[in-house]
C-alpha cells in the first residue's frame, strides 16, 4: 500500500480470516515462507509472530482480519488488518522496536511485544477503523 513503511511487493498470499481458519491458515503460510528460502527457526517465529497478531485481531479487531503476504529483495513481509475499534490509547502506533515487556502481574499485553522479539521490522497503526500491523524477517543471502 502506498506510503507504508515497507515496500509492497505482488502478494504471495492474501486470505481473510477467523478463528476457524487459523489452523488452515498458519500452514498455508508456513508453506509460502518456506517457498521464499526461509526456513528452521526464522521461519518458524514469523509464522508465529503472524499467528500472534492474527489472534489480536480476531479477539481484538472484531473476530476477523485479512492477511496479505510479499516479498521485497531482502525482505519477507506480512501484513494482518481488521476493522476493529482501534487500540484505546494509541501507544503502539508506529514501529514496535522499543516495545517493552508487560510487567508479570499484567494480564495481557505480550502480543505486541512477542511480535517484536520474533521479527526483524514490525510496525502497527491503529485507529477507528481498525488495526494493521506489518511485520518482516530478513530472507537468508
Amino acid at each position: 500500500m502506498p506510503g507504508d513503511p515497507l515496500d509492497d511487493g505482488p502478494p504471495l498470499m492474501t486470505r481473510r480470516f477467523t478463528r476457524g481458519d487459523l489452523f488452515e491458515v498458519r500452514r498455508s503460510l508456513a508453506d509460502h515462507v518456506a517457498g521464499q528460502g526461509l526456513t528452521g527457526t526464522r521461519a518458524q517465529d514469523f509464522v508465529l509472530a503472524v499467528h500472534e497478531s492474527m489472534t489480536n485481531a480476531i479477539d481484538h479487531g472484531g473476530g476477523s482480519g485479512q492477511l496479505q503476504l510479499w516479498r521485497t529483495d531482502r525482505l519477507l513481509c506480512c501484513q494482518i488488518s481488521d476493522k476493529g475499534p482501534g487500540m484505546p490509547d494509541g501507544r503502539h502506533d508506529g514501529f514496535l522496536d522499543g516495545c517493552r515487556l508487560p510487567d508479570h502481574d499484567s494480564v495481557g499485553g505480550r502480543g505486541l511485544w512477542i511480535i517484536a522479539q520474533l521479527s526483524d521490522v514490525a510496525h502497527v497503526v491503529s485507529g477507528a477503523g481498525g488495526t494493521v500491523v506489518q511485520i518482516a524477517v530478513r530472507l537468508p543471502g
